[in-house]
């Protein structure tokens, strides 16, 4: 492979698994106008996210073993095919119990996209190089997370909020065309037995017992949790009571993920010079003395839109070193398992 097609490839499988971050941050700014639509309070309508991440969770325990069954491209199309629908119905929702329902299965399809990122990673690569492979494919799609509050910001004032879930059935479409005509297939070996239930179970029970496994989900799923309690109040405190308008949001938000991309892109760097564990060390650091000084500005009532994005932005450097090196990590063991591998892990990040 070129260097160019190794660029598009990288690309490619960023782009897949940039579906929660459209679903979710061209979302954000879109939330106090959805609320008003739907005469609820704004802070009601973080539910929605919660309940789009448990169907990710539970997204992620369906479609790896379904990969590992009948291959990773077909299973990603599929997936994409069901984020469309559901991007499209959610335009017309009007209460918020429709919306959270339709979430929850565009939460389920989404999951196709990243915890098949991470599967085809370790269908090429082994532990150092599929944690450089994963780190990269982080960096460009954080990119995603930059963009995607302008976007819905823009959307939010020229049209109706409903705008936000076509640009995400647009994004998934684009997607579905780069994988027929560019992807090829890397699981070499089909598992006929991938979808017994007694597989599965054995399987999920024997990586689940793994201690190498364990330990580096359970640090990959520490360096999601702060980004989902973020990502669920962000809105509601920056532009509902700190008065933010929604152009200003992004730039905001933006900060916060520059911080994602920037953590990434050391992650790859530094993974071609340390090893694993040494890395996750470097972060964990990170981590911990911005964690720490978030803590010490609330206990002080210290709430101002500095005082939350620049702290979270340096935090999030930290949790990305982690995140690409963890997952890595965790399904080295399992070269002939690695779908059922990555969606036990993403399960665990997900849910906790």
């Amino acid at each position: 492979m070129t260097r160019i097609q190794n660029f598009l490839f990288i690309v490619l499988i960023a782009g897949i698994s940039s579906l929660n971050p459209v679903a979710i941050d061209a979302f954000l700014p879109a939330m106090p106008a959805i609320a008003h639509s739907m005469a609820i309070d704004p802070g009601a309508l973080g539910v929605t996210l919660g309940i789009f991440t448990f169907g990710t969770a539970i997204g992620q325990i369906i479609f790896g073993p379904v990969s590992d069954r009948f291959g990773r491209k077909p299973v990603i199309v599929f997936g994409l095919s069901l984020y469309i629908v559901t991007a499209l119905l959610a335009a017309y929702a009007t209460n918020i119990e429709t919306l959270s329902i339709i979430r929850f299965v565009q939460g389920i399809a989404a999951a196709s996209g990243r915890i098949l990122g991470v599967a085809i990673a370790r269908d090429l690569y082994e532990r150092e190089k599929a944690a450089k492979f994963l780190s990269n494919i982080w960096t460009i799609s954080t990119a995603m997370p930059i963009v995607n509050p302008f976007i819905g910001s823009a959307l939010i004032s020229y049209f109706h909020w409903s705008s936000i879930f076509i640009y995400m059935a647009v994004f998934a479409g684009l997607m579905i065309v780069l994988m027929v005509f560019f992807f090829k297939e890397t699981l070499v070996e089909k598992n006929p037995n991938a979808l017994d239930a007694s597989h599965i179970l054995t399987n999920f029970g024997q990586i689940a017992s793994n201690r190498t496994f364990m330990v580096y989900a359970l640090c990959a799923a520490a360096s999601s949790s702060a980004l989902y309690a973020f990502l669920s109040a962000a809105s509601d405190i920056l532009i509902t009571q700190l008065k933010q308008d929604p152009a200003t949001f992004a730039w905001e938000f933006s900060v916060v993920m520059l911080g994602s991309m920037t953590g990434s892109f050391i992650s790859g760097r530094l993974s071609s010079r340390l090893k694993i564990n040494q890395v996750i060390s470097i972060g964990v650091t990170i981590t911990a003395i911005f964690g720490t000084t978030l803590l010490l500005l609330s206990l002080n009532g210290v709430f101002t839109v500095a005082a939350i994005v620049i702290p979270f932005a340096l935090h999030r450097i930290g949790e990305s070193i982690i995140l690409a090196q963890s997952m890595a990590g965790a399904i080295t063991p399992f070269p002939d398992r690695a779908g059922a591998a990555s969606s036990l892990l993403g399960f665990i990040r997900q849910a906790e």
